[in-house]
């Protein structure tokens, strides 16, 4: 099965996305016992989207030995 994700840095995520998320941390509040499993996927979600928009922005930088 393939889940496709679709996460804005302050938008909204999809709908089948919400709730792949809250079905999986369901099932891993089942395994580990802790009730906070689908927040913390919901946190470690938002904190990929921040480091990957932090990559890319550092992307569009030049480093000043390219400029010669």
């Amino acid at each position: 099965m393939f889940q496709p994700l679709t996460l804005e840095t302050l938008g909204p995520i999809n709908s089948s996305g919400i709730s792949f998320l809250v079905e999986l941390g369901r099932r891993l509040t089942d395994v580990s016992g802790d009730a906070r499993e689908t927040m913390h996927l919901f946190q470690r979600a938002s904190v990929v989207v921040q480091c990957y928009n932090s990559v890319a922005f550092k992307g569009t930088f030049t480093v000043a030995s390219e400029l010669y």
